[in-house]
């Protein structure tokens, strides 16, 4: 082999090429086979493995990449055709790489190996499809917090770079072959991180409420990001993180094959929701150079579940949602005021009045008591049929048919004095004592404080046992029995002083 090997501008860290009298046209199909992306055949197979394995070994993950690193190597990221080496200049001058640390194999050692090597053009690219300026923000990311950015290392043969040395790095990788050594192409993917992460923002939190109700000719801006169901996201330090712009197509049904193009709801059935949320990447450069994981209300994606949900090219999630629309819709307005269950008979225990939710499901399990009130704060109309209901629990209403209602400032047993309603005749019980309360699963008792006022918020459970020391009676005669400090509860059908 010929040991006398002369470096033409070794001194230069790219590859300074006479650019062609036209620049030449390409297309999809245009990927360049030719014979020059293999070695010579003064090469032996030796000398190609040799050579294959110094770029293996000069390429490789490097984790113990500083801060300065990726500061220095991102002032080269927008320099396309300076990220371009030659094996020997790429030792001298090492740029874009300089936080993957190549270790440079000894050409002393082996100039064979150094010239073969010097015959191949080394082009650096994004690994994962970015866009130069966003390959960029993650290596400006990792030198202000620490963090880890991927490189795409891709050797080309030197005479097909010249001939088309005006494509840019992207082009080149693209329509021509990479060079083989012994058929093996010289084409790898090499990450550089550091030992330490300062700012451990590695994870985004995406909430919303799916599956939603909806309503026949009910606006789709209503389903907007920030409209009645907003989008809560989050990073894992618990930051907020807004979107630059969330895009939502409706579909008709489960399948995304029928797009509804009308501007509202137009019929009963499934609808569902399609988001696609896109971020600013500069903005939130730190997340993104260092996502590791995407929840979805509770359900995780990382590892290579990350990509059914992240567009990294496009810094987009894609989220889905169900509306079941029918032809209810609600019309809600506030009240201050009491629901009165009406007493149809004390003798049957089992008697109670149903409970809802705020859809109209029938609540199994739940009822008020008869002769109980109860105070709300909310009067919902079904607008389709007119049916009527009163909150009295957070998500517990009751049909305006099964109760009358009364204003509260109509309501005369306030308890703002001793009247008649106050609780009188206070005597001490054996010690020991308990009241036992009957009545069927689901069936509540009223309290009262010692004015005689019922309580709005607490209530007891029937068959629970409740230890009592005293005892009083109102105007009425009627008695009752202390549970707590200033709690009451009325003797009455189903309960059982022991």
């Amino acid at each position: 082999m010929n040991k006398s090997i002369k470096y033409a501008g070794i001194a230069t860290a790219t590859l300074l090429a006479v650019a062609p009298a036209a620049t030449p046209l390409f297309n999809g199909a245009s990927v360049l086979t030719n014979t020059e992306s293999t070695a010579k055949a003064t090469y032996g197979e030796a000398h190609q493995e040799d050579a294959y394995n110094a770029f293996q070994g000069t390429f490789h993950d490097y984790n113990s990449a500083t801060q300065a690193d990726f500061l220095y190597g991102s002032t080269f990221a927008l320099l396309n055709t300076n990220n371009r080496y030659t094996y020997s200049g790429l030792f001298l001058a090492n740029g874009i790489v300089r936080p993957i640390h190549p270790q440079y194999q000894n050409w002393a050692s082996d100039l064979d190996v150094t010239a073969l090597l010097n015959e191949i053009i080394f082009v650096v690219v994004p690994a994962n499809g970015e866009s130069a300026s966003e390959w960029k923000s993650e290596m400006l990311a990792a030198a202000e917090h620490g963090g880890s950015v991927s490189y795409r290392v891709v050797g080309l043969a030197m005479s097909s770079v010249k001939d088309h040395a005006t494509w840019s790095n992207q082009e080149l990788i693209k329509y021509l072959k990479p060079y083989e050594l012994n058929g093996k192409a010289l084409d790898k993917t090499v990450t550089a991180k550091t030992e330490v992460q300062q700012d451990e923002i590695h994870a985004m939190n995406v909430n919303f409420e799916t599956p939603i109700d909806g309503y026949v000719g009910e606006s789709k801006s209503d389903f907007s990001s920030n409209g009645k169901y907003p989008l809560v996201i989050k990073d894992n330090k618990g930051n907020v993180v807004n979107p630059q712009d969330v895009t939502s197509t409706f579909f008709d049904g489960l399948s995304l094959t029928t797009v509804i193009n009308a501007s509202q709801l137009p019929k009963v059935g499934k609808v569902t929701q399609k988001m696609t949320v896109k971020f600013n990447r500069n903005e939130y450069r730190g997340l993104f150079a260092n996502l590791k994981q995407i929840s979805v209300n509770g359900v995780s994606y990382q590892g290579g579940m990350l990509n059914k949900i992240f567009d990294k090219v496009n810094n987009s999630i894609t989220l889905t949602r169900v509306i079941n629309t029918t032809l209810n819709n609600y019309t809600d307005t506030k009240l201050d005021g009491v629901a009165t269950v009406p007493v149809l008979n004390m003798g049957d225990k089992n008697i109670t009045t149903t409970l809802y939710d705020g859809k109209e499901h029938a609540i199994m399990g739940r009822g008020l008591g008869q002769g109980t009130d109860w105070y709300t704060d909310t009067k919902r109309v079904n607008n389709a049929t007119g049916a009527v209901y009163y909150r009295v629990s957070t998500n517990e209403w009751v049909k305006a048919s099964d109760v009358s209602y009364r204003d509260k400032d109509k309501d005369t047993n306030t308890g703002d004095n001793n009247g008649d309603a106050a609780l009188k005749d206070v005597t001490d019980l054996p010690a020991g004592s308990v009241v036992e309360l009957g009545g069927i699963p689901g069936y509540v008792y009223s309290i009262f404080d010692i004015n005689g006022t019922q309580s709005k918020v607490r209530h007891l459970a029937s068959g629970t046992t409740w230890r009592t020391d005293k005892k009083a009676t109102d105007a009425n005669g009627d008695t009752y029995y202390r549970v707590s400090s200033n709690e009451w509860v009325h003797q009455g059908d189903g309960v059982t002083l022991k």
